[in-house]
Order: C-alpha cells, then structure tokens, then sequence
C-alpha cells in the first residue's frame, strides 16, 4: 500500500513538472477570451479549489477592450500557497504587485475567471525610449503545439498598445478568426 501511495505522489508531481499549451495566436485570444482589459493587479488571496491551489489578484480595470465594462476582476492564477501548501504550475502566468497589464480573460462557468492561455494571455504595458505605451510577452518556454497538433516554437511578442487596440477592434468586428500573429 504504501509503494501505490509512492506511485501515485510521484505521477502527480510529475504532471506538474510540465505542461504542454496549445499555441494561441492574438486573434485566437481576441475571439476566445471573454473579456479583454488593461489593469493593475493586487495580490488579495490563495485558496484551495479542489485540490489545486490558485492565486487571486484583483485587477482594477483602466480599459476595457471587450466585455462588460466592470471596473474590477477577480482573476484566479494557478499555483501558490496556501495552508502552508505550496504548488506551482508550468505555463502559468505570474503578476506582479502594480503591474499595469493588459489581459485577455475567459470565465468559466462556475465563475472562475483565469488569463487564456495561461501565460500567452498576460501582456505588460510598459513606455518603450521614446514614451510610447507597448504591450509584451516574452515567449514561453513550455512545451507547445499547433491546432494540428504539432511542436511549435512560441515567439515574443510585442507592439504598440495602440496598434493592439486596433487589431482586438478589427477581429471583434470581422468576428472571424484568421489566426495571423503579430
């Protein structure tokens, strides 16, 4: 009995070593998020939802590019601690206290809202040299796959945050989804 215990802790620990995302270009995020804000984000709890612990942030809401316009959003980001539990996720986004970001969100129906694609949907707003508000990702560094199901090579992205208010208006109101990346 204890070894299937010893099995069974290793199995789970080793599935939360990795993880494997589907790459998801910008207007896949923009047609499948159901909200898209600009905010900073403040640490207010860890809980335990089932047996996964998530971080939740309240974001307050400067710019709303989709969805309802609601001035804040509590936004639930796996792993962290709580209890005296630690657990941490690959590919999971991390913010950091007064960050102003731009985020592209999904709300489940049970009501948790968490960053789409965990870390491919969590953008910094930051002034490049010459004042001008950018949004960037870096690339993650997780395991990733294409719709078809194919190793892929994620990218760092970034461009102006003007541009990118452009390009969330121009995919919301052609309401396809070309799947072209920045």
């Amino acid at each position: 009995m204890r070894r299937l215990l010893f099995v069974l802790l290793g199995a789970c620990l080793a599935a939360l070593q990795g993880s494997t995302l589907q790459q998801l270009s910008l207007d896949d995020m923009i047609q499948k998020s159901t909200s898209i804000v600009r905010g900073k984000a403040h640490l207010t709890s860890s809980s335990f939802r089932g047996p996964v612990i998530y971080m939740h942030y309240q974001v307050q809401v400067s710019e709303v590019y989709k969805g309802l316009p609601i001035s804040q959003w509590d936004v639930a980001v796996l792993g962290g601690l709580s209890n005296g539990v630690r657990q941490s996720f690959a590919g999971a986004p991390t913010l950091t206290e007064g960050q102003d970001y731009v985020l592209f969100l999904w709300t489940s129906k049970t009501g948790l809202t968490q960053v789409i694609g965990l870390s491919q949907g969590l953008f910094s707003v930051t002034p490049d040299a010459a004042g001008q508000l950018m949004v960037v990702r870096a690339a993650s560094t997780e395991q990733m796959l294409n719709a078809q199901g194919q190793p892929v090579t994620d990218s760092n992205i970034q461009l102006r945050l003007s541009d990118l208010r452009s390009r969330i208006q121009m995919s919301l109101a052609a309401g396809v989804n070309p799947g072209v990346n920045p």
